[in-house]
């Protein structure tokens, strides 16, 4: 079990920020990274480095026409595996209703899937981490409270359960309310019908460091509920990466991939029930975070800035992320993060 110790971190200026990400090379905000390389004339010439936002890998700069998907993916025991699950660049996973997780899958929508889902409903607490993307927010009506809202959030909503029912479709062989799915073939329809733009020039990437080290990687368990809910998360040294177990089972997406991330982010934060069976989370309040990569375990705070959840060390420097996948762990306790 660890032990865990709350500080208050000592507010930071945006530019102390820029400054310490500038320190790092590292790269915070959606743009190009200029560096300096001699060639053999002994001159200066200047290469342009383009990092993918979501991810902070190096991509190419004709990569870039894109826009994210956020879709309200079911994780019911019953229902597993789901499709499309390991193409999403992002997933935040936290109760719903009972002892039952959900998830919010981030999709690159540049990536091609003939399947994605199943598609279930939203929740307010959800819309909150899928409007700091300003993408497409998928999904299959809501609870009450979601629903008096949603219109406020800067998103573009896309809900099955109306007009926009045309991006979705059901399949036969599922039972309601597990069979709703959409492709990319349904979503850059409702891109195209709904206009939504690319990604923001200045959305806020976290803090992405290439060749970080590997130094002690350590496997972790997240008790959310009950044992078909309770998530272990083994780093794979050959490939290192952390790939995910589900009941002491590989976790695996509906093409047989066995799920796995670069880091996995363990977020506390308070939560409560507004009403006799639906949870509302705090997420703008801010919290302790635990970090896990090849680099080890990472301890800090958590914080909302500005529209975009951060993350920060005690004395205010970001924390490192490896580029690639990230997987969001969202609990209420600390006492449910446990070392393996």
């Amino acid at each position: 079990m660890f032990n865990f110790t709350i500080r208050k971190i000592l507010p930071i200026t945006v530019m102390a920020v820029a400054v310490i990400l500038l320190a790092w090379g590292g790269s915070h905000y959606f743009f190009s990274q200029n560096i300096e390389s001699e060639d053999q004339g002994n001159n200066d010439e200047i290469v342009e480095i383009i990092r993918h936002p979501l991810t902070g890998q190096v991509v190419a700069k004709e990569n870039f026409d894109f826009f994210p998907i956020a879709v309200m993916m079911d994780n019911s025991s019953d229902i597993l595996p789901q499709a499309g699950l390991s193409a999403a660049t992002v997933v935040y996973e936290a109760l719903a209703e009972s002892n039952i997780t959900r998830l919010l899958a981030i999709f690159d929508s540049q990536i091609k899937l003939e399947k994605i889902g199943p598609i279930r409903s939203a929740r307010n607490y959800f819309m909150d981490w899928a409007e700091e993307y300003h993408g497409l927010f998928m999904h299959v009506g809501g609870s009450p409270q979601a629903l008096a809202i949603i219109d406020d959030y800067k998103f573009t909503n896309i809900d099955e359960m109306g007009a926009a029912g045309i991006y979705f479709f059901r399949d036969d062989n599922l039972s309601a309310p597990h069979n709703v799915f959409t492709n990319s073939s349904n979503i850059l329809r409702a891109r195209e019908m709904k206009k939504v733009p690319n990604l923001n020039k200045d959305f806020i990437s976290w803090h992405y460091v290439d060749d970080l080290p590997i130094n002690n990687p350590v496997d972790l368990a997240i008790n959310f509920s009950i044992d078909q809910y309770n998530i272990v998360w083994k780093f794979n040294h050959t490939l290192n990466i952390y790939q995910r177990f589900r009941n002491n089972d590989k976790a695996i997406d509906a093409a047989g991939e066995h799920l796995a991330a670069d880091n996995i982010i363990v977020q506390i934060m308070s939560s409560d029930l507004i009403d006799a069976e639906r949870r509302g989370m705090d997420t703008q309040s801010g919290g302790i975070v635990f970090i896990f990569n090849k680099a080890g375990k990472q301890f800090g705070n958590w914080e909302y800035r500005n529209g975009r959840t951060i993350f920060l060390s005690e004395d205010g420097q970001e924390l490192n992320l490896a580029p690639g996948k990230t997987w969001l762990e969202i609990i209420d306790d600390p006492n449910k993060l446990q070392s393996l």
